[in-house]
């Protein structure tokens, strides 16, 4: 048996090749249909041949891996090629049939020209030998049916329902004669049971593949059946022909002399009107249920399951709809019963076979989903019971030609009672192939040609025979061979499983199947072909083979989770794994209400998260989105057309999803051409989109990848989400009833103007051969808009509601919170995102151009990164420089013709000017640092596609050439032997006053550059380049003595210094010493010698830790570790000294030196904090003001004279604030200038922007900068400097705001040095601290102080607020942990918001751009004074709203409100409005009674006084 098997299943895998359909993909199909056409008079169109060359097949098959088998199973079938007269002879037959009409279509005829070729082919070695008309309806014909293709012709019959063709016995015959066949095959469904078909063309002398037509009378009708069951004594259930009392039955079937059952006997048994059905099932009693059956019914049609009176009123005529002039019977439902079926055969000499049987107890409306062979829940010999029932029951009526005997089976009583005989082939029929090695359709052939049973080589084998024997076979005494397989079965439906199994019917565009070793299957249509609404809904039919059942279930998920339908119809491929993968399933525990049960709770679903369905479906929206906009706009290129408006649509556009009655808004951002920013609510999603070849979206998001598919339909997109399909219905109106169905409207359930109730039916369409209600989706009056007969698509209106109240509709909510999807970025290297950001893409440009220079190893790679972006922008540009736009589009598109995708691509860059030229902008800035970043000097070439940018005319282009020009003047910065050649050359002039050297803002770059001339060879050089760099160091201070000499062969200074911003009076002199040891080797040998010079220079012990040191080490390498132990062993001697610091020099040749620093408060350990700092910088720096409240981690800066700080609270709380501190020293004047503060301001920015990307830095963290100006200002008085600070917060906040939002900027500082006088007329210095801060909750409101340090450490005790009097004296605190306010404001940054109160400093920042903007179009005007007033709305004693102030961040309600008054260009006198703001910082921003109150008394609060009202949600 088992070869016998994979004998079968090789050939037809053989002929499922030779046919195309093995993969089922599109594909060039071996049987293209060859255009002739034969005259003739049918009435039903030409003849047409379908089929290929005989050459063509012979090629195929000996070019496939199944050659052999096929060839092997041929030679084993037959001793040598025969014709068809010789196999009919031989094998004892009658009849010679060389052609066959198919009068099916779909599965039907698809299959049964398969497998009779395949039968060909294996026994005569020509699979032409039987020659197939098809019949084909237009509709067949337009949807690419697969059957046709398989014909050697087809003829055209009318479309349509049924009648008008496949059931059409007058069609069906009339063809047959004019075609001159010899057989009609009428497969299952149609006129497969019509005794019509079989009489009419017996009496042409054409052979019917099936039974004779008294004896199809007999058996075809489930009545008579029924009744010729009861005769023979076969076990049934109480049914309308039998209710068990008296004069009821059990009928008898007293056959008349047609040989079919009397009339009267039949009419007992039938219920011809409503009236008789209701007398039925009170007969038999509604306990278990009650069945109506059409008597003609079958595969699912003209069946309903009721349980009361109603109901069965109203399915009645469902199923008297169905299946049109069929008599209808009641039967009692089986319970827990199983489905059972033995396939028989019978033949014209009176045998009759049974070849096992089929489990199909899965089904859904009575209709089979899976089915299974061998019934294995039916012990063997209760089985082999069955069987024989079966046989007896159809030899003893001269049945021919296959059937299948149906039971229902009850397996824990071991029971079984008859159901009905089918008196056809049954479309599961491979499952019995698949177990037994017997070609079904081919026995029905060979059966028809009159050969008996017993010779049909496949049976004779089945029983363990020698097949060329001819030997009779007692199939009713002998047993065949055990089966050892198991086959499962899956009917592939177009049919919606969400809905029931509802049918579906529009095109397909691709089958993806791929045939295995234990997985076959064959389909109804190829591709770009459909399911017409008035085909069967199965299209396809899988069949899984395996050892045992498991085995055979395992395979056939894999089968259905690899496979895809692609197109308009819905299909239960998804579903019908999630069955198999049921417990009940794997255990066999299941019955024929299993599945319905199932259905009717929903308890199986194929699960996709909700947010993953609406991100897919938004991306896909997206793509598409993108595509169409594309083509439009080409298109418009292609008409002589040459607006661009729209091309800023492809990049940034918004999207609309509804899902599960919510709607989801999202806004996209193309930052690459497959890279889409998704943001909603408060998500940002990115995602990375490529297109397969065959048109799926592979989608990576959320740290996976998702394949998506979608399609537009009318009653929404049709979303397929790895392999799971999801409708996202449109929102329609809920008056509007709309139908989800093709078919035609069969009848309104109620009168026009009637009521009807949500969910109650309203209507009956048939669809798919199926009468199918549909049920109303609110409650309301009904007004009909079609009329019974009119044919419908999805989508269509069918009727109107007045509705009863309107509400109670349910409500499409706006999603506005967080979707369960990780926020994962996307990988693009830095070199990628530059290019991006050119080609017009929206990017971060400032972060890109700092991330793009932090991934460069050299300056080489640097420069080459630099000067590909500036060349990239100039060639863009230099296109529409002084040109008129349409000229240049117009230009463009007839040199680019063939590929107008460059003319978008053009403009999209160049429409996206600004964020293009913050990025070049930004790289500019870059080049500030690059010495100090790479170790060498700007290269040529980027000097040279600078002065390309100067070519550029246009006003857009003002800041770019401006930077560009002020860098390539910067850039003529000599190398380090030319920089020291001059340096020295300074020196050793006579004129030069190494004082004001010092103090030279030229000298930034040089400071270390005087520590390489310590070793000079002239004594005199190396004195003046230690003098210089030591008042440099030391600049701040007075330095009233100092001196350079030789101690011991070392170089050395000793100095004295005092703070130069304290009186004269109050001043305490310190000591400082600097020495040098050659070699880092003798550096713990030779320190104590160092110590006691630094001693000898000091008269006796200090009783303070005021004095410093600095240590050089002239060559060799040590570490921190090695210096900090050599530190400690001195450390008594130090301390005895009053030394509060000790710093290391390392000297590196032509390098920057290290810098090591040991202070006294911590035992002369290292301080890490310090590395890398002259000895002056933490003082400048001011770090002791961190430290107190913050745990500190340094990270890396680009420049010299800036310092970076993660500072984290030192708190018991957990999750504690952090601030990122950046803190430089400048000595570049003008400082309180606009140009000048926006440069520094800049800078600090750009360093923060790359400190942002450290992974050390959280998302929230707050920020703060501080900026110490070292020159001294003369001529201005501190008041003028704060008045002036004032004016440049406020413009810089106007033209940086969205930065300093963007990296969280809470306090900007900047200390300046006041050049003045001390009440004795004595020069001092006056420091002024300048603040622009929100930690008051105002956003960076400005502030200044005049500070007042102490005289011994320098650190600022008091200071006095400028503008406010004398007496306002305060303490400086260090920096306070993290306030309320800053609590609250780190909150609303975590959920993507901004703090409420934050609010009305940007209102304030976006009144001073617009009269920044309106002022540079007029003259003689100013922005006015208090240009923005707020106060707050704060209920009053009585609960009313007054204005009021209150601190910020005490309120208790998630809503506030303000009355600002704002001063506009249009209102300078100013217009006052209320505002009103959600707050996420309280109750994470929900809304409830108090929220409600203080929004409604806002509200209304404006509406009294006649003030518009603004709402925000923060």
């Amino acid at each position: 048996m088992g070869q016998v098997t994979r004998g079968y299943a090789a050939a037809a895998t053989a002929l499922l090749l030779l046919s195309g359909a093995s993969s089922f993909a599109p594909q060039k199909s071996l049987y293209a249909p060859i255009k002739t056409a034969t005259d003739n008079n049918s009435g039903f169109g030409a003849l047409k041949s379908g089929f290929f060359q005989k050459n063509q097949i012979a090629k195929s098959v000996t070019g496939t891996s199944l050659s052999a088998a096929t060839l092997e199973e041929v030679a084993s079938s037959s001793g040598s090629v025969q014709t068809v007269e010789d196999y009919v002879k031989a094998k004892g037959g009658d009849r010679v049939i060389r052609k066959v009409l198919i009068a099916n279509n779909g599965m039907a005829a698809t299959k049964s020209i398969m497998s009779m070729r395949q039968w060909a082919y294996m026994t005569f070695g020509d699979e032409n030998a039987i020659q197939f008309v098809a019949m084909a309806t237009p509709e067949d014909l337009k949807a690419n049916a697969e059957f046709i293709r398989l014909a050697d012709s087809f003829v055209e019959v009318p479309g349509g329902k049924n009648l008008n063709n496949y059931a059409n016995v007058e069609v069906i015959t009339k063809i047959a004669k004019e075609q001159g066949v010899d057989a009609v095959w009428p497969g299952w469904g149609h006129a497969s049971e019509n005794p019509k078909l079989p009489n009419t063309l017996n009496a042409l002398g054409i052979k019917f593949i099936g039974p004779t037509g008294p004896v199809m009378s007999v058996l075809g009708d489930k009545i008579a059946a029924n009744i010729l069951a009861q005769t023979a004594k076969v076990p049934s259930i109480p049914w309308s022909g039998s209710f068990g009392g008296p004069d009821d039955g059990p009928l008898q079937a007293n056959l008349n002399a047609e040989g079919t059952i009397p009339d009267e006997i039949f009419e007992k048994g039938t219920t011809r009107t409503v009236e008789e059905a209701v007398e039925a099932a009170r007969r038999i009693g509604y306990e278990n249920g009650i069945m109506i059956k059409a008597s003609e019914g079958g595969g699912g049609k003209g069946i309903r399951f009721v349980d009361n009176e109603d109901d069965l009123r109203n399915a009645f005529v469902q199923v008297t709809n169905e299946v049109v002039g069929s008599p209808i019977f009641i039967m009692q439902l089986c319970k827990n019963a199983r489905h059972i079926e033995v396939q028989i055969v019978g033949d014209q000499h009176g045998n009759a076979v049974a070849l096992n049987g089929r489990d199909c107890s899965t089904q859904r409306r009575f209709q089979k989903i899976f089915e299974e062979g061998p019934p294995s829940i039916v012990p063997k010999e209760t089985f082999h019971e069955m069987e024989l029932a079966a046989q007896r029951l159809t030899q003893n009526i001269g049945y021919q030609g296959a059937g299948t005997v149906e039971y229902l089976y009850n397996a824990d009583t071991n029971d079984y009672y008859f159901l009905e005989l089918n008196p056809r082939l049954q479309v599961e029929h491979p499952v019995t192939e698949g177990i037994t090695g017997t070609n079904l359709p081919s026995t029905q052939l060979q059966v028809a040609m009159g050969i008996p049973l017993y010779n049909i080589p496949a049976i004779r084998m089945m029983y363990g025979k020698d097949p060329e024997a001819t030997d009779p076979i007692d199939f009713l005494e002998e047993r065949y061979l055990d089966i050892n397989t198991h086959v499962i079965a899956a009917r592939i439906t177009a049919e919606n499983p969400d809905e029931g199994f509802k049918p579906t019917s529009g095109s397909i565009e691709r089958i993806k199947f791929q045939s295995n070793p234990n997985v076959w299957g064959y389909f109804s249509v190829g591709a770009n072909g459909g399911i017409h609404e008035f085909a069967d809904s199965q299209f396809g039919h899988l069949f899984a083979k395996g050892p045992d059942r498991e085995s055979a279930r395992k395979s056939l998920v894999l089968a259905l989770k690899e496979m895809e339908v692609r197109g308009d119809i819905r299909n239960s491929v998804e579903y019908l794994v999630k069955l198999l993968e049921l417990d009940d399933f794997k255990a066999n525990n299941i019955d024929t209400s299993w599945l319905d049960g199932i259905l009717k709770e929903k308890s199986v679903t194929v699960d996709v998260a909700n947010d993953d369905v609406v991100v897919a479906a938004a991306v896909f929206k997206a793509f598409q989105h993108v595509k169409s906009v594309t083509d439009e706009v080409m298109e418009s290129f292609k008409k002589g057309q040459v607006s661009t408006g729209d091309i800023p649509g492809i990049n940034s556009f918004d999207v609309e999803v509804a899902y599960m009655d919510m709607k989801y808004p999202f806004h996209v951002e193309r930052t690459s051409p497959d890279v889409y920013k998704f943001s909603v609510g408060s998500n940002e999603i990115v995602v990375e989109v490529t297109q397969t070849a065959e048109g799926a979206l592979l989608a990576k998001y959320g740290g996976e990848t998702h394949r998506i598919l979608g399609m537009d339909e009318p009653l929404g997109l049709r979303l397929s989400l790895d392999g799971n399909t999801i409708l996202m219905p449109t929102i329609f109106d809920p008056s509007e009833l709309v139908s989800d169905v093709t078919g035609k409207v069969v009848r309104y359930l109620q009168d026009n103007g009637a009521n009807v109730e949500n969910g109650q039916p309203y209507i009956e369409v048939e669809a798919m051969k199926m009468i199918i209600p549909i049920k109303a989706t609110e409650s309301g009056k009904i007004t009909h808009n079609l009329s019974p007969g009119s044919v419908i698509s999805a989508g269509d209106l069918l009727a109107s509601l007045e509705l009863k109240d309107p509400s109670k509709v349910k409500k499409i909510g706006t999603f506005d919170g967080v979707l369960d999807i990780s926020e994962t970025a996307v990988d693009v290297t830095p070199s990628s995102a530059v290019s991006n950001i050119l080609a017009g893409y929206k990017l971060d440009s400032e972060s890109v151009a700092a991330a793009a220079l932090d991934s460069v190893s050299d300056a080489a790679e640097a420069g080459d990164l630099i000067v590909g972006a500036i060349n990239e922008f100039y060639r863009v540009e230099s296109q529409f420089d002084g040109q008129i736009a349409d000229d240049v589009v117009r230009s463009m598109t007839k040199a680019n013709e063939e590929t107008l995708d460059v003319v978008i691509a053009e403009n999209q860059a160049h429409q996206s000017l600004k964020t293009r030229s913050q990025l070049i902008l930004a790289m500019i800035r870059q080049l500030a640092n690059f010495q100090d970043r790479f170790g060498a000097g700007i290269p040529d070439s980027v000097i040279e596609a600078l002065d390309t940018l100067s070519a550029l005319k246009g006003k857009e282009y003002g800041e770019i050439i401006l930077a560009a020009g002020e860098t390539v003047r910067a850039s003529k910065v000599p190398s380090f032997d030319v920089r020291r050649a001059d340096l020295r050359g300074k020196l050793t002039d006579s004129e030069t006053d190494l004082v004001e050297l010092s103090k030279s803002n030229t000298l930034s770059a040089g400071v270390d550059l005087l520590t390489n001339l310590f070793d000079d060879e002239d004594e005199d050089v190396k004195s003046a380049a230690l003098e210089t760099y030591m008042r440099r160091v030391y600049r701040t201070y007075e330095v009233p003595e100092l001196k350079v000499e030789t101690i011991d062969g070392r170089l050395s200074c000793s100095f004295a210094f005092e703070f130069s911003d304290v009186p004269s009076a109050e001043r305490v002199t310190r000591n400082g010493f600097f020495s040098t040891i050659e070699s880092s080797s003798d550096f713990a040998k030779e320190l104590p010698a160092v110590i006691s010079a630094f001693g000898s220079k000091l008269s006796g012990e200090s009783t303070a830790q005021t004095n410093v040191m600095t240590v050089r080490i002239a060559s060799g390498e040590t570490t921190a570790e090695e210096l900090e132990s050599a530190m400690i062993a001195n450390k008594d001697k130090l301390n005895m000294l009053g030394i509060r610091t000790v710093t290391v020099l390392q000297t590196r040749g032509k390098s920057d030196p290290y810098y090591f620093s040991f202070p006294s408060c911590d035992g002369f350990k290292e301080d890490p904090l310090r590395r890398g700092m002259r000895p002056t910088f933490h003082h400048l720096l001011e770090l002791g003001r961190l430290t107190d409240n913050y745990a500190l981690e340094r990270i890396k800066a680009v420049g010299r004279n800036v310092q970076i700080y993660v500072g984290s609270e030192k708190t018991a709380r957990r999750n504690a604030a952090q601030v990122v501190f950046v803190r430089g020293i400048t000595h570049t004047p003008g400082l309180t200038t606009v140009s000048g503060a926006r440069r520094t301001l800049l800078l600090g920015l750009d360093e923060l922007e790359r400190a942002q990307s450290n992974s050390k830095v959280a998302s929230q963290s707050s920020s703060r900068i501080f900026l110490h100006s070292l020159p001294e200002v003369s001529g201005s008085s501190p008041a003028e400097i704060a008045k002036e600070f004032d004016k440049v917060i406020d413009t810089l906040k106007s033209r940086l705001a969205t930065r300093l939002l963007k990296l969280r900027v809470d306090e900007i500082e900047a200390k300046v040095r006041v050049q003045s006088t001390d009440a004795d007329g004595n020069p001092m210095v006056v420091p002024v601290r300048l603040v622009a801060s929100s930690m008051g909750g105002e956003w960076l409101k400005t502030s200044a102080f005049i500070e007042r340090p102490d005289p011994v450490t320098g650190v600022t005790r008091e200071f006095c607020v400028i503008g406010e009097g004398e007496d306002a004296v305060c303490m400086l605190d260090p920096y306070d942990g993290a306030n309320v306010i800053q609590t609250k404001r780190s909150i609303a940054r975590r959920v993507g918001s901004t703090y409420a109160y934050d609010f009305l400093g940007l209102l304030e920042v976006g009144l001073i751009g617009e009269w920044e903007a309106y002022l540079g179009s007029v003259s003689g005007q100013s922005i006015p004074s208090n240009l923005f007033e707020a106060q707050e709305l704060i209920e009053g004693e009585d609960g009313e709203l007054v204005r009021g102030k209150r601190e910020i961040g005490t309120n208790k309600v998630g809503m506030v409100a303000w009355v600002a008054k704002m001063k506009t260009p249009e209102y300078p006198e100013g217009r006052e409005v209320v505002f009103i703001s959600n707050d996420v910082t309280v109750q994470s921003g929900s809304f409830g009674v108090a929220e409600d109150e203080i929004f409604f008394k806002a509200s209304k609060y404006a509406r009294e006084n006649k003030l518009p009202p603004c709402l925000h949600r923060m």
